[in-house]
């Protein structure tokens, strides 16, 4: 297992996070618990849950898995706190108020007593960044999160997010975590250069552009059987007719690479510059198994000109920023 620097952290974490998302639904807690404990066995030290996965049970199966083999203090744990948690008005968004609820049942269903990366879901552009600094400062200050922070942000919001702290003595984030694949590239155009230049590490989220990248869609408009853009029509959106046509591409030049095309598309995100994780969210011990030689694929100068042709660099053909009501 490859070890990369997150960040002015200077924690060394793996290429490699294991995303929980499909823990508790649809993966079974027997088999994420397997899934786990193999993720430790490859070397994998990074474990990304949100509070809101399958309702909280991807916690739950988290913490029952450390609590069982007893890795806690080997490993990184992270959680989210942004999404809507209860029927109030107030049990959504970066409030003190929630933040400092949602992390409490966090880290109660987590079985632990801190969360290693705290991650503002999404921005809050309802609430003044002050706020949320101000609570995320106290629970680092109570023991209760070691690190800070954002998930899917603008570029310019992390900057602003970096002024005040700077301004109040508050902790920084130490890196953000976006969507990144071939399929949707915008990240390049202001991200990964801001991240760069602040020395912010980037963890990215669906590498596999939700399973496109994986050949798993032959048609946007016969979805398989339980496959996830079944369950939300924000997931359906993903799955376009260019997006497909790029992965069937994609796949001739992993069969003459002798590899697997979502082998390859994990491997193209991990050789981008500035790119410190990806994170990868197997629903099944085999589907983990099959992306682990992600990590030692390599790619040449003719790969990522293939790459390029395909989708240029900072463009999109699937949008996985819908999930953001500021991305254009």
């Amino acid at each position: 297992m490859e070890y990369r620097r997150l960040g002015r952290s200077g924690l060394k974490t793996s290429s490699l996070v294991l995303g929980t998302m499909n823990f508790g639904n649809p993966t079974s807690k027997e088999e994420s618990i397997h899934i786990i404990n193999r993720a430790i066995e490859t070397g994998i030290n990074l474990f990304d849950c949100a509070d809101v996965y399958a309702g909280g049970e991807s916690e739950k199966i988290l913490g029952e898995a450390f609590h069982q083999n007893g890795k806690r203090k080997d490993v990184f744990v992270t959680s989210k706190v942004y999404m809507k948690k209860g029927p109030g008005p107030n049990d959504q968004g970066n409030t003190k108020h929630h933040i400092l609820n949602s992390c409490e049942n966090s880290l109660r269903r987590l079985k632990t007593d801190y969360i290693d990366i705290y991650f503002l879901h999404r921005t809050d552009f309802g609430v003044p960044q002050e706020e949320s600094l101000e609570a995320l400062d106290l629970l680092v200050r109570q023991g209760k999160v070691r690190y800070i922070a954002s998930s899917t942000h603008p570029a310019w919001r992390v900057v602003e997010a970096l002024w005040i702290s700077d301004r109040h003595h508050y902790p920084k984030f130490i890196c953000e975590q976006p969507p990144y694949n071939l399929l949707d590239r915008r990240i390049e155009n202001a991200m990964i250069p801001m991240c760069r230049a602040y020395d912010l590490g980037l963890i990215t989220w669906s590498p596999l552009a939700q399973g496109v990248l994986a050949c798993r869609y032959k048609d946007p408009k016969k979805l398989p059987k339980g496959s996830r853009a079944t369950r939300k029509s924000v997931y359906a959106e993903r799955i376009t007719q260019k997006g497909i046509e790029v992965s069937f591409k994609l796949a001739q030049r992993a069969t003459e690479k002798g590899c697997s095309v979502a082998q390859l598309a994990v491997a193209w995100v991990l050789s981008q510059p500035g790119i410190t994780s990806a994170i990868i969210g197997p629903k099944t011990l085999k589907q983990f198994e099959e992306l682990l030689p992600s990590m030692d694929i390599e790619l040449d100068e003719s790969d990522f000109k293939f790459c390029d042709a395909l989708v240029p660099p900072g463009t999109y053909v699937s949008n996985h920023f819908n999930t953001s009501n500021w991305m254009k």
